[in-house]
Order: C-alpha cells, then structure tokens, then sequence
C-alpha cells in the first residue's frame, strides 16, 4: 500500500518532469488507476497521452503528453520506477513508524497497567484493568473474564457499554477451555448471534481454577499480536491475582489465628485452674489438645470433705466446632455436679443426655463422658461410662484392669437410660480415665501406642504419686510417638487411693545405673540412706538392701551375661505402710517360675543359684513381668 502524495512528492514530480518540458512535453501525469496522483502542470491536457508506460508491480501510470516519439518510452519507465521506488520507500518508513507507535502505545500501556496493578490486591479491580487495557490496545466492543472453581459457583466479570448474556459468556470460556490452542471464534461459529467474533487466551491463577479471558467484536480480525498481546496482559494480572488471593488468605488465616487464641484462652480458663484434694485420695488431671482448641474436657469437684466427683470426656472431632460443644457439655456437668441433689453418677448423664441430645443431633456429633464419684468414706468408687476409653482400674496387689463402658456416649439417642458401677477401694489402688489420644497415638511407622503398652507402664509406675504415673504417661506416649504430630487430644485423670494420711510417701527416687559390680552398688547405698532417714529399722533396712542387692547381682550375672554397658533403671519408694523396690532393663528374659522358688535345704546349699530364692524370704511380695522388650521385677516389703 502506498502513502498518500505530499508536497513533498508534487516537488520531486515536477523536478523530474521539467525535463520532459525541455523536450518539449506539454503535461506529464502520474496516475493509479483513473486518479491523476499529481500532474506537472497541473491543468487537464485536452488530449490523449502521447506516451503512456505502467508498472504492475505499484499499480502507478506515467502520462506523457505532447512527445510522441517511441524512443522516449524507456525514459517514461524509468522515471515511473524511479517514482514509485521513492513512494513504496515512504509507504515502509510510514508503516514502520506506524507500527513503532502502536508497539509504543502498548508498552505504554503495559507500564501503566504494572504500576496501577501495585497499588491495589482487589480482584474485581484487577479484572477491571485487565479488560479496559484489552478494550484500549485492541479496539474491541467489550470483554469479560470467567472463573471455574470446583465446587462453588461460576465467577463472570464482565467490562462493556452492552454486557453479554451471562450464559453466552460461560459458553465462550468452555468452548474455549475444551480446546484451550485455539483463540480466535469468529461469527456464527458456535456463538450468540451478537458476537462477530471472540478472542480467548488463559488467565493463569491456581491450578484448582480454570479461568479465560474473552475480548469480543473486534473491528476487523484478531492477529496473532493481538494473541500475544492479551497473553501478557493476562499473565501479569494472573500474578497479580495470585497474590491478592496470598494476601486475603493471610488475612484471613490472621483473623482465625486470632479467633483461635480467643477460643483456647476461654477453653483454658473452663478447665480446673487447680485440682481440688480431698482426704485419704491423691488427685491429678491435665489435658494436652490436638490443635489450638480441642474437643476433650476434665473436671475435679470436691462436694464435700470426703466426696470427690471426676469427669473425662472426648467430644468427637477437633477444632472449633468440638470445642464449642465441649465447652457447653462441661458446664452442665459442673452445674449439675455442683446444684443437682444425685446419689449416683448416671442422673447427672441422665440430665446432660437430656439437655444436649437436640444439639448433638443437630451438627451431627456426640460424646463420650466418664462420671465418677469417690466416697472416702465408706472407700467406695461409684463411676458411669458413656462410651469413655480406656478407663483402668490398677488394684495395689494385681494387674491393672480395663474397664469396658457400659453405656453409649450422650448425644445419640435422648432415651437411654445411664446406669452406675461401684468399685470397693484398697489402700494404694488407682484409677485412671483417660482419652483414646494415649491409645491411639501413632509413632513415624503408623503403629500405634496400643493399650498394652499403656496397661504396662501403668503397672510399672503404680508406686508413684498421680502426678508422676500422668508424666510418666506422658513421656512415655511422646517418646514412642517421636516426630509424628499429635493426631488427638490427650487428657487423663488420676486418682489414688490412700487411707490416711499417715500412708503418705516417705520417699521417691529413681536412677540408673550401668550392669557392672561396682556402680550396682549406689542403689543399695541410697535405699538403705532412705530408709534410715524414714526411721525405718536396721532389720527391716537391711532386708530391703540385701534383697536389692541380690536382685542386681542376679540381672548382672544372667540379664547382661557380663556386659558391664547395660542400664538398669531402679526405682525406690516408701510409704508408712510399705516399701517398694522396681528395676527396668533390656536384657535377657529370666526364665524362672516364682511359684517354684524355694529355700533349699542348708545341705543343699551350693556355691550360687538361691538368689531368687534369698529374695523371696525377703520380702512380702515378689513380681517379674515383660513389657515392650524390658523386663520389670517389683519387690514389696510392708512395714
């Protein structure tokens, strides 16, 4: 295409043409087509041209008028060459500054677009950017933006004086996403009949989004520019997006950190503060969520001087909604606990079924719940279980027991009636309720704490205060569970039996020594300065000593097999009622029956093999177990 004829180009005409005038030439005219371009001079000859030559290649004719000579007609080609060459030189001097300005006017435009898109994380105004540039840089009607996530309602944002039908649009975008090569649809071509045509590139925002860009009704055709251009408009306000959705999401994850905090500071201020003691009974309870806020509760109430009441429960689920729940079903059990005239634990199950079972219902969820009363008193245990495990029972002188629940958790059906067990108590009996966060608890490799592990330690730490057997729990679950996160709310409570207060502890230490003569020595030396400083006798301090002793030579002679690098852990205690000795170690089993240990005969007598045999005489009670690859002997002596 060539440009339009300047003053410039009539000047270059009429100096080439003053030397047709010198040989006599009366006009000289440069056409296309019927249209004289420029003529020298400029009036209209009367006559038809002389000479006329015309080029195929720039469509130009140069009319000589007044020569008729043949042998000027190369003359006439060189000049309409030489013109046109001079024309179609301008004509790309005048396109590619055309196409600088244009390319100008969108680098320009992209830079404003960058530095208005800075200023702002609002994504319908990021939208509204990226379709007015589009609009601008493209010279089309209008364009619009369509957002597919899984799960919630399509998202059409729309920038035109006439807005498509919602539906049009969406029908775009997925005729587009199905073949997501192709840009340009043009006329009827599977659109409304008022969309001449439509160009769509991707927004590119989060792979669970799918979302276009449409720009339709453009004058003319799409190119390939115009492709490449939208792409890049597109891709920075995608970024841009991506980074508003990054900045709402920290917002909002902000405001539920906060929201979060509130609810753990008000769960914490619901939980016993400090746990209430009565006499004759040594209490402990803590509670370790799963998250900031759990679903697990416990609650000590001391009714009176020699009544206790206890409760444990696990509302299903975690976080917030548990939370929520677990804070309403402990109120009503503190409320009743506290106003309610009962006798036994199942009424106050009874009202809290009563009370709750609507709401329960309502969100889908239940709970389990362990209600116990102790009458010091009449050294009873009276105790109603919803569904709550594990719940052990650990008499002073036999294994602990597991205590199955003998009703169904509160919340699934308003009409069932709860029903209360009775435990006699013993001096130096426990029970334990607790959550299925022990149980349950995983380590790196899936497997699980399991209850056995549970039922052993419980066994091997009954000696010790209810605080101590909760740490000695505690750290026992979080060094089996190592790295792995906790997966539920761990919550126990623990109760200890003791008479009066003349059972009280008189002693309690633990320590670890290598499996060697020499170091076996310490535990003896400080079990016989306990019992010194506990008043107890000579005699009975140096049975206890003597029994240890042998116990010790024994593991080192047959447990080690002499490996002076083995540990023993010893654990020595005293009350006013009893002393009682335990060592832990990883050695060989002992293959020994005690029920078929007996002193010998004096003249049976040989050089070794009676230490077990001295023990038992030793001492009141003798018992050998393994646990999770360690083997446990306790020894008790009463006073």
């Amino acid at each position: 295409m060539l440009p339009t004829i300047t003053d410039k180009h009539r000047e270059n005409f009429k100096s080439l043409s003053s030397g047709w005038m010198r040989v006599g030439a009366t006009c000289v005219q440069l056409r296309r087509g019927g249209e004289v371009l420029v003529g020298c001079p400029d009036s209209k000859p009367g006559s038809e041209p002389s000479i006329a030559v015309t080029s195929l290649a720039s469509g130009l004719s140069l009319h000589v008028f007044g020569i008729a000579d043949a042998r000027w007609v190369p003359t006439a080609e060189s000049m309409l060459e030489i013109f046109g060459s001079l024309l179609s030189a301008d004509a790309d001097l005048e396109n590619l500054t055309g196409a600088l300005v244009e390319t100008q006017d969108r680098l320009v435009a992209l830079y404003e677009l960058t530095q208005a898109t800075r200023r702002t994380l609002d994504m319908p105004k990021l939208l509204d950017l990226l379709i007015q540039q589009s609009r601008h840089l493209m010279d089309v009607d209008g364009g619009f933006v369509v957002l597919k996530e899984k799960g919630r309602q399509t998202i059409i944002h729309q920038v035109s004086e006439k807005p498509l039908h919602p539906a049009h649009a969406e029908a775009a975008a997925s005729l587009y996403l199905r073949d997501p090569n192709r840009h340009v649809f043009k006329d009827s071509e599977t659109l409304p009949a008022d969309l001449k045509n439509v160009m769509m590139v991707t927004l590119p925002v989060r792979d669970e989004i799918s979302a276009a860009v449409g720009l339709f009704n453009k004058t003319g055709n799409f190119t390939t520019p115009d492709i490449k251009l939208a792409k890049a408009i597109a891709g920075h306000i995608g970024a841009q997006m991506e980074n508003a959705m990054l900045h709402k999401e920290a917002v909002e994850r902000a405001r539920l950190e906060t929201e979060m905090d509130i609810a753990r500071q008000v769960q914490t201020a619901i939980l016993p503060q400090s746990i209430p003691q009565v006499k004759g009974v040594d209490v402990f309870a803590t509670s370790t969520p799963a998250l900031e806020v759990g679903g697990d509760f416990f609650d000590v109430i001391d009714r009176s001087e020699n009544t206790l009441v206890f409760a444990l429960g696990d509302v299903t689920g975690k976080g917030m909604p548990a939370a929520l729940l677990m804070s309403m079903t402990h109120t009503i059990i503190k409320s009743a606990s506290r106003n309610m005239p009962f006798t036994q634990p199942h009424q106050v199950l009874n009202r809290l079924n009563h009370d709750m079972a609507a709401d329960f219902a309502n969100v889908g969820m239940f709970t389990t719940v362990m209600l116990g009363m102790i009458d010091c008193a009449d050294c009873k245990l009276h105790f109603s279980n919803a569904g709550q495990s594990p719940i052990y029972h650990v008499p002073f002188n036999s294994e602990p027991m597991l205590l199955e629940a003998q009703d169904i958790p509160v919340g699934i059906l308003d009409t069932v009636e709860y029903t209360t067990q009775s435990l006699n108590l013993s001096q130096g009996d426990l029970f334990i309720a607790a959550s299925d966060g022990f149980p349950e608890s995983r380590n790196p490799a899936g497997e699980m704490y399991g209850y056995e592990r549970m039922r052993a330690i419980l066994s091997s730490s009954r000696t010790l205060s209810a605080k101590q057997i909760a740490e000695v729990l505690l750290a026992d679950v979080n060094a089996f569970c190592g790295a792995h996160p906790q997966d539920d709310d761990r919550t126990i409570v623990v109760l200890k039996f003791e008479k009066s207060t003349e059972n009280r502890i008189m002693f309690n230490e633990s320590l670890t020594v290598r499996a060697n003569y020499e170091e076996i020595r310490q535990p003896c030396e400080r079990l016989r300065l306990n019992l010194r400083q506990a008043g107890v006798s000579e005699e009975i301090a140096g049975q206890c000593e003597l029994a240890l002793q042998e116990l010790l030579t024994n593991l080192v002679d047959h447990a080690y097999e002499g490996n002076p690098n083995g540990q023993v852990a010893v654990r020595m205690a005293g009350n006013r009622g009893q002393i009682f000795i335990q060592t832990e170690d990883t050695g060989a089993p002992a293959n020994i029956k005690l029920e078929d240990v007996h002193m010998p005969a004096p003249e049976d007598l040989a050089e070794g093999g009676y230490g077990m045999a001295i023990i038992r005489s030793l001492m009141d009670d003798i018992r050998y177990e393994t646990a999770q690859e360690k083997n446990v002997w306790t020894l008790v002596k009463n006073l």
